[in-house]
């Protein structure tokens, strides 16, 4: 008590304004003003080295000396839709690598990467895939040779296949009780049809998935040709040769490098309203959404500026409106899902169910307009190039930061000065440029609208706004009456 007493007779003394006058004089720091916003942070890019190793892998290095942290991560051209894969094994393959190896049990794998403070993280998606890990320099050798060990020789044991597959199935059917989930299923395969970007992985597909699609895919996907290496941080772009060099004797030149191609994108009819039957549910999602052009096209940036004035940033008109204005919702916002093949451009949002009608109504209004009834105002402008682009240097502070900026220039082949001209691109773009993206992306003529929720509760509320006809679908999209 006697010491907790001191304390407070302590801060107490220091808080007075006599003490702060004996300290150097009351302050003089006005309160009522906001402080001046500093001078705008530059966004400098690192450079970096381009090397190709004796297994035909191309080896990025950028060097940064301040701390002793190196992060790994290696981007593979090309991913299920390439590759011709069985629905859903990409999602047992990053899990099943760390099941063990030929040398090492699951457990060993674990505790070697424990005793290492690392991690190694595998993903394979529809386009592409990584492998990644972060480790302090002096243990990076130790670190890529179990990698590569588990890249080369996993032995996906049936057993471990069986619980995740347990885990997959348990995951899914929580999911089908979900409105979001559902949406999210639905969406592209009406966008899309029967392209492989509007495959969506079922339960049929996860029972069906065996070992053998799982080591065939990995087979298929660890190719050192379609692979790029980042190497960010301490160390030099010799170091990196030589200590890669060595850990890839293992991983010796094999396959052909990918020939890819990509579908163009469905044409989308006259705007229609889809409607997936989830009774008693208290929200329904409702969803808008077109295809995009490929990622890295000319209108990326005008794309980019406008979905955050339409729904990118929380000031955003669609959540301003049907959120903050009129209380339907919790958030509604748009993002756009660039792919190197067609995208897609979707707003969303969960919304009380009594209001998804009101919600539609207001969604339509917000997307007209910004096809140029009402145009875009200077701050909307200012706000959506800052937000888009204010952001980057803070991306430059980490390893992982600095090579996921750099791998978007080196990955798909972009000048140098990619980011630049981005940057560049994003502050010229105008309020007609967004008018014209969003009647070209986002045309509310040609719109897919997607309701998942209680028709029995919202269907003839919904067919009462005139906006589209109204069809009904089931969970897999498929067409049930008009």
């Amino acid at each position: 008590m006697t010491r907790m007493w001191k304390l407070a007779a302590v801060l107490a003394i220091v808080a007075t304004p006599t003490a702060l006058a004996a300290q150097g004089g009351a302050s003089t720091f006005d309160r009522t003003k906001p402080p001046a916003a500093g001078p705008t942070p530059a966004f400098r890019l690192p450079a970096w080295t381009v090397d190709t190793l004796s297994n035909g892998a191309r080896l990025v290095v950028v060097q940064r000396r301040d701390l002793p942290i190196v992060t790994f991560s290696m981007h593979f051209q090309g991913g299920t839709n390439q590759l011709g894969t069985r629905p859903g094994v990409s999602s047992f393959v990053g899990a099943m690598l760390s099941e063990g190896t030929t040398s090492r049990s699951g457990d060993q794998l674990t505790n070697d990467l424990a005793l290492l403070g690392t991690d190694i993280n595998f993903s394979i998606g529809r386009e592409s895939g990584s492998v990644s890990f972060s480790s302090l320099s002096r243990n990076f050798d130790q670190a890529a040779d179990i990698m590569v060990d588990m890249m080369l020789h996993s032995t996906y044991p049936e057993a471990a296949l069986e619980r995740l597959r347990a885990q997959r199935l348990a995951a899914y059917t929580r999911g089908q009780d979900v409105v979001g989930v559902v949406a999210g299923q639905v969406t592209p395969k009406l966008l899309y049809g029967d392209q492989p970007y509007g495959q969506v992985v079922n339960e049929a597909d996860l029972k069906a998935v065996t070992r053998a699609d799982v080591a065939q895919l990995a087979k298929a996907f660890f190719v050192p040709v379609n692979a790029t290496v980042y190497v960010v941080g301490d160390m030099s772009r010799a170091e990196a040769k030589a200590k890669l060099e060595r850990a890839f004797k293992a991983w010796p030149a094999s396959g052909q490098k990918l020939a890819i191609s990509y579908p163009a994108a469905p044409a989308l009819g006259p705007t229609t309203i889809s409607i997936v039957n989830m009774p008693d549910k208290p929200q329904s999602q409702l969803v808008l959404a077109r295809t995009l052009p490929p990622e890295y096209s000319p209108d990326m940036p005008k794309i980019d500026v406008m979905n955050a004035i339409m729904g990118g940033m929380f000031q955003s008109r669609l959540n301003a409106d049907i959120r903050e204005a009129h209380g339907f919702s919790y958030g509604f916002n748009s993002f756009p899902q660039w792919a190197d093949g067609p995208g897609m451009l979707r707003a969303q949002g969960a919304v009380t169910r009594e209001k998804t009608d009101s919600s539609l109504i207001l969604a339509m209004r917000d997307i007209r307009g910004l096809t140029g009834s009402v145009p875009v105002t200077s701050d909307e402008l200012t706000a959506a190039r800052n937000s888009l682009t204010l952001s980057l240097p803070s991306d430059l502070q980490s390893n992982s930061g600095v090579a996921g900026v750099v791998s978007r220039v080196v990955d798909n082949d972009l000048p140098q000065d990619w980011w630049t001209r981005y940057i560049a691109a994003v502050n010229a773009t105008t309020s007609a440029d967004v008018s014209r993206m969003a009647a070209t992306y986002m045309d509310p003529d040609h719109l897919m609208i997607l309701i998942v929720g209680d028709s029995a509760r919202i269907a003839s509320s919904i067919a009462a706004t005139g906006i589209a006809p109204v069809v009904f679908r089931d969970k897999t999209g498929k067409l049930i009456s008009k």
